[in-house]
């Protein structure tokens, strides 16, 4: 786009120019006149022709005088008549406007999404590279006062570009966007996204957003997240560019049977076997560990696929690995099918489990873990004489799994209590109906009550909430069978904050939730075990209540060979607790340089670059190293089935439950790039000299249509 006004003044003509052609363009189009001046002094075709008198000749001399190239230039009105007509093609290119005009261009905010499972090659070139690729289309359609801001997000959102109407520069950061192995969050772009697009913000080129025009939200993704609730879009108009393939045409439910809850449609099958859990336990015999696992299949038919063990010495991120044993697993359509491994071998060693076979992501084909001599958690519990709670910590699992020590709600106030929370002594701290000041350094376990921070402060007392879901998936609820059998006689209902993982659904709202903090993980629990004296839920009585604990002390406490949940997510931050007096140790990935992590002011060592599944190495000295496995272990991502169409033939009753939400509202859906205005007039222009030199050509040859 190019932009022209006079500057002479009082005698300035306010007229803007505001062309879309590029400089090449214009020297195309002013070839064109001259080349209908061109035409017209073609030579003129004669044929021979005999005479009988030498008077004739006269009469064609004349006509030779009257074929002049001047006088044919003064008496031909058509070649002025096309002349006038290229020349207001010509100002019409130009785009002339007023100066100082108001414009209403449109106003577009893209979101793409860049998670892991935007990796899957199930569309071409990939889900990511089809989104970009639409993305681009809007960008290359946009006219001169038109503004576009892009976000990419995964679980964190990214400020691409702000609004600019520089397409060159849009098009070329949509290109440099790269895929990650993280999950999903839609809240935090959503977030940023409607923060940008306050039109009241100047941004960008310093071209400020108007507050007449309505921006258009574009969020290109293929659904892999929960519904946001509780959140308004504000001035934003949503639509949801689904990339993936189609799904199958509606089916009615059968004959009883009730339609999906909103946001809960049925999944179809999709072309992905991944490894959704991977975890070590001491076996019977000292010294002796075994490698369990399980593999979930998503497409429609039984598929057979071999499970690979590589073994990595201890000191060694990464490489080509030792293969010490396979497995052939035959997984049903849409199921799961178990593994064990029995490790050859005590001693500290990374291993990987390889599934060999080729589907459309790559990514949850491996799952690493760390096994070695075990290491006991350090617990810490906060309570006012809860004996369920204290016989549930004296398990054999739970003895053998962590040191636990045990303090009143009062003595939280104590210096040196204060000091060791701070000071990071501890892998896990319980609090049962107690509130610390401030957050430990350290994960963290609440029941009936909430870390302290502002986005805590909202909630309300609910009476006999119902335990309607639990993600099993989830390590922190892993063989916990029966809690739709417990009872809550009180709890809390809150919204938990951005980033939070859903953990129990109740009927008023979630019962229990994790929220990564730095590099330590908040588990909370909305509802009390304890009024006063007396029991406040009778989850004391049933199995899963000891194994949450032994899953708590396992997956929040550090134990070695254990899977702690906020350390093994790729993009979050990693808590390396090093025995050392050192200022920093160093960190690095297989085929990586090593990174240099400074301890922080409470003394702990926090990893924020754990960007991409694989092995890792910490190390500080003298000669300590610390091996550190993340995985991706996220069904959401794995599950490809696109989520947020409407199946083909779904009644309007259905059509809901199939949508995704943003707020409490149900957004538009759509496969295709969305509409976006064409500017006609240039196709008009094109034809309009098309349709003049094909008169032309009707006039000179006497063509008789």
């Amino acid at each position: 786009m190019s932009g022209w006004s006079s500057g002479l003044g009082p005698w300035a003509f306010p007229i803007e120019l505001a062309s879309p052609l590029s400089a090449t363009a214009w020297m195309v189009l002013a070839g064109i006149p001259v080349g209908i001046i061109a035409l017209y002094f073609l030579k003129l075709r004669r044929r021979p022709v005999k005479v009988s008198s030498t008077l004739l000749w006269r009469r064609s001399l004349e006509d030779v005088r009257v074929n002049s190239l001047f006088q044919r230039l003064r008496r031909n009105l058509l070649l002025f008549l096309q002349l006038l007509a290229v020349l207001l093609a010509m100002i019409a290119l130009a785009g002339p406007r007023m100066a100082g005009s108001a414009t209403r261009g449109r106003r577009f905010v893209l979101l793409i999404d860049q998670s892991a499972s935007m990796s899957a090659k199930d569309v071409a070139p990939s889900r990511l590279g089809r989104a970009k690729e639409m993305a681009t289309k809007v960008v290359q359609t946009m006219g001169g006062d038109d503004l576009a801001m892009v976000i990419a997000f995964s679980d964190k959102a990214r400020v691409i570009s702000n609004y600019t109407g520089d397409r060159r520069m849009l098009e070329e950061r949509i290109a440099a966007i790269e895929p990650t192995d993280s999950s999903t969050s839609l809240r935090e772009a959503l977030e940023v996204a409607s923060g940008l697009a306050n039109p009241s913000k100047q941004i960008g080129e310093g071209v400020a957003a108007s507050s007449v025009v309505t921006p258009k939200l574009l969020i290109y993704t293929d659904g892999g997240f929960a519904d946001v609730e509780g959140f308004s879009l504000g001035n934003l108009e949503p639509e949801v560019v689904v990339i993936g393939p189609p799904p199958p045409a509606y089916s009615a439910p059968s004959e009883g049977g009730a339609e999906p809850r909103t946001g809960q449609a049925s999944r179809t099958a999709s072309d992905n076997l991944a490894i959704l859990a991977l975890e070590s336990r001491e076996d019977d015999k000292p010294d002796v560990h075994q490698l369990f696992g399980r593999v979930h299949n998503y497409r429609g038919d039984k598929t057979s696929v071999e499970a690979e063990l590589y073994r990595y010495p201890a000191d060694a991120a990464g490489g080509a690995g030792t293969l010490v044993d396979a497995v052939v697993l035959d997984v049903p359509a849409q199921g799961e099918q178990a593994f064990k491994f029995d490790l050859p071998e005590s001693g500290l060693a990374s291993y990987e489990v390889r599934l060999k076979l080729d589907d459309a992501l790559a990514i949850d084909n491996h799952a690493f873990a760390v096994v070695g001599p075990s290491r006991k958690a350090r617990v810490l519990v906060v309570t006012d004489g809860n004996r369920y709670l204290a016989d549930a910590l004296k398990t054999p699992a739970a003895t053998t799994s962590a040191e636990v020590a045990t303090i009143t709600p009062d003595a939280l106030k104590s210096e040196s209590v204060a000091r060791d929370l701070s000071a990071g002594r501890y892998d896990l701290v319980i609090f049962d109906g107690a509130r610390p000041p401030a957050h430990p350094e350290s994960n963290t376990l609440y029941f009936g009550t909430f870390p302290p921070g502002p986005e805590y402060a909202k909630f309300k007392e609910v009476n006999q909430p119902i335990i309607l879901d639990w993600d099993m998936s989830q390590p922190l609820l892993q063989y916990l069978r029966d809690l739709s059998l417990v009872y809550v006689a009180r709890g809390r209902s809150i919204e938990p904050p951005p980033g939070a993982r859903g953990l129990i659904d109740g009927d008023k709202g979630p019962m229990a939730f994790t929220v990564a903090r730095g590099g330590f993980t908040d588990a909370v629990v909305t509802f009390p075990l304890m009024d006063g004296g007396a029991p406040n839920t009778t989850w004391f009585r049933y199995i899963s209540f000891p194994l949450f604990i032994l899953n708590a002390i396992q997956r929040l406490g550090n134990v070695r060979g254990g899977e702690g949940e906020a350390p093994n997510a790729p993009g979050r931050p990693i808590s390396i607790h090093a025995e050392t007096t050192a200022d920093s140790i160093t960190v690095a990935r297989a085929g990586e340089p090593p990174e240099k992590v400074a301890r922080s002011p409470q003394g702990a060592f926090v990893y924020n670059h754990a960007d991409k599944t694989g092995l890792y190495l910490a190390s500080w000295p003298p000669s300590s190293v610390r091996p550190l496995a993340v995985n991706l272990l996220d069904p959401r991502e794995s599950d490809l089935a696109p989520r947020g169409l409407v199946p083909a033939g779904a009644p309007e009753s259905a059509a809901e439950s199939y949508r995704i939400k943003i707020g409490y509202t149900p957004v538009a859906s759509t496969q295709k790039a969305p509409d976006v205005r064409e500017d006609v007039w240039k196709i008009l222009t094109v034809a309009l000299l098309g349709v003049l030199l094909f008169e032309w050509y009707v006039y000179n040859q006497r063509v008789i249509i």
